[in-house]
């Protein structure tokens, strides 16, 4: 058997396997930074990700808006803050090693926001 030969990818010697990046969920922090630790790329889902709370508790993604635009906000504050708390769990579970990417849908596309029409 060959022994795989590293690539650099962004900006690392990394192995050239890349994990991950599936939506619901699938594809988190804790799996994309073993990957990422055991030296290839780990590829978190960034599309609607779990965020928890302090206490470990899961944060329903329920959204209170009246109007779209509410909800559409709703919607942002979600995707950042998942987006955010699995980047950074990527990041502890990886130790420093291999490269952590986030994959987001291009349907996402549409929760960035609009300018306003005043």
């Amino acid at each position: 058997m060959k022994a795989l030969k590293p690539l650099v990818i962004s900006g690392r010697e990394v192995l050239p396997l890349v994990e991950g990046g599936k939506g619901i969920s699938v594809s988190n922090g804790e799996s994309s930074g073993a990957w990422a630790a055991s030296g290839g790329v780990g590829t978190f889902s960034g599309v609607n990700a779990d965020s928890y709370d302090e206490n470990g508790n899961l944060i329903p993604q329920i959204y209170h808006g009246k109007t779209r635009r509410e909800r559409h906000e709703e919607l942002v504050a979600f995707a950042i803050r998942g987006g955010i708390y699995q980047a950074q769990v990527a990041h502890e579970t990886a130790n420093g090693e291999g490269r952590i990417h986030m994959n987001v849908l291009w349907e996402m596309g549409a929760s960035e926001r609009t300018a306003r029409r005043g």
